[in-house]
């Protein structure tokens, strides 16, 4: 298909054509009308030409009656060097010129006086160099006792003026028709660009190349470089997705095999070797214990996809933060002291919230035990949690817990949210690496911020609520 066709078919080039039409319509009756006025102004300025030389007339025949007029018209007659008149006094009983007046719009009849135009030949029998049918504009006066005063006046240079003004109109409207016309076409070829640029980009996503993206100007923001720079955080956000999912999968698969391949060895020395009861027991342990692991692997991955879902948000209720925090305080106290660390926690305020009450808990719990697992005896373990206000005075709740543990290093601070990472001094330690992934799901569900900083060492956590019910 040629690209002139596929401008034919475009929806822009063919509203730009019904534009173009309409605006040439619109164009048209303005300079329509533009001509009908200039052509009534002639008109009238040639009816008070003739209203002028028939005043001039009538003045001496007021003076020298009708002899004096004869001799006036025939002076008049005889000039030369002056627009063509034609100057007649006829008696009604030779000549009815009324007869040869049309009735039409251009007639007009005041009292004893009527303009019209009609050829040349119908009021006068032979002028020289002249068309019988040339149009001239006459001016009938009927004096006393059956006298007809005729001056009349040539139209030929308003008709052609009129001619060449009505050329100019047709240029004009047929300029303005193409040039819409053109301009149509470019908008269309310049949208169909856009156009195919899209639909490039989605042929190269669906064939597997997901790092593709839309062009944009970057010095522009119209409405299609607004589409696309949306459009291009869409598809960056997909292959994320896409890479999450993969990397997921991998990890999966990696993490999944170590325990079923332990399940495997076991029911595999069980047949070929005699077990006895304290060796069953041991086996049915371990066997369950790596059980556990894979389905606790599988409901933090539910549990994230969930969240992620946005479905807990039908569960949101307000409560105090605070008395959450109390619970699990007194709870980890305990938990310090048979692992003889440190415990200090300081909440002072009484701190209000909306949202899902578990899910905070299952937060702040997956924090505690990351902070417990990497502590060493001796250690200390902080928990603070007051108001605060931020730059905009927008009051927020925030939450830090500190240890002094290994830490995460500064360019793991983002890794560490991903499912399934871990960092190397955590490999050797019981865990999935997906808590702190549920961890960001449920900060993002609560529209929280997390952020790390070092504890010195150790690391000190803040997760901070930007909406807080009042």
């Amino acid at each position: 298909m040629s690209v002139f066709r596929r401008i034919l078919q475009t929806s822009i080039f063919r509203l730009s054509l019904v534009y173009a039409v309409l605006f040439s319509l619109i164009a048209a009756a303005a300079l329509l009308s533009v001509y009908k006025v200039a052509e009534n102004q002639i008109k009238d300025q040639i009816d008070t030409r003739l209203t002028l030389e028939t005043n001039l007339l009538l003045e001496n025949y007021k003076k020298r009656a009708v002899k004096g007029l004869l001799e006036d018209i025939n002076i008049y007659n005889k000039k030369e060097g002056r627009p063509f008149y034609i100057y007649a006094l006829i008696h009604q009983s030779k000549l009815d010129l009324s007869r040869f007046i049309p009735t039409d719009k251009n007639t007009i009849t005041r009292k004893n006086k009527t303009f019209a135009s009609i050829p040349l030949g119908n009021i006068v029998e032979y002028v020289p160099d002249r068309d019988a049918n040339e149009m001239v504009r006459m001016m009938l006066t009927k004096l006393p006792r059956g006298y007809q005063l005729l001056v009349g006046a040539e139209l030929k240079e308003m008709q052609s003026l009129l001619n060449q003004l009505f050329k100019a109109t047709l240029i004009a409207i047929s300029v303005i028709f193409a040039l819409s016309t053109l301009i149509g076409s470019f908008m269309a070829y310049k949208m169909l660009n856009r156009i195919n640029n899209v639909t490039q980009t989605a042929d190269n996503i669906i064939e597997g190349d997901l790092s593709h993206r839309i062009p944009v100007v970057s010095d522009r923001n119209n409405e299609f470089d607004r589409l696309g720079r949306s459009l291009n955080r869409m598809l960056g956000r997909n292959e994320e997705l896409m890479d999450s999912m993969r990397e997921v999968t991998n990890n999966l698969a990696h993490d999944l095999r170590n325990p079923l391949n332990r399940i495997r060895h076991r029911i595999e020395s069980a047949k070929l070797e005699e077990v006895t009861e304290l060796g069953f027991e041991q086996f049915s342990d371990d066997t369950i214990h790596d059980i556990d692991g894979v389905i606790a692997t599988f409901n933090a991955l539910l549990s994230i996809a969930q969240i992620e879902s946005g479905e807990p948000r039908k569960d949101w209720v307000g409560f105090e933060l605070n008395t959450l925090l109390d619970d699990l305080a007194e709870t980890y106290e305990a938990v310090a002291e048979e692992k003889k660390l440190i415990w200090e926690y300081q909440v002072t305020d009484r701190l209000l919230m909306s949202g899902n009450q578990h899910l905070i808990a299952q937060l702040f719990t997956n924090l505690l035990d990351n902070a417990f697992k990497y502590s060493t005896q001796g250690g200390k373990i902080i928990v603070k949690a007051m108001k605060i206000n931020d730059s905009n005075h927008s009051p927020q709740i925030a939450v830090t817990i500190s240890d002094n543990g290994p830490g995460i290093p500064l360019e793991e601070h983002e890794k560490v949210f991903k499912r399934f990472h871990r960092l190397d001094s955590a490999r050797s330690t019981e865990g999935n690496g997906l808590g702190l992934s549920l961890v960001k799901a449920v900060a993002n569900l609560h529209q929280a911020k997390i952020h790390f900083s070092d504890n010195q060492p150790g690391l000190c956590v803040e997760v901070r609520f930007s909406k807080q019910k009042a």
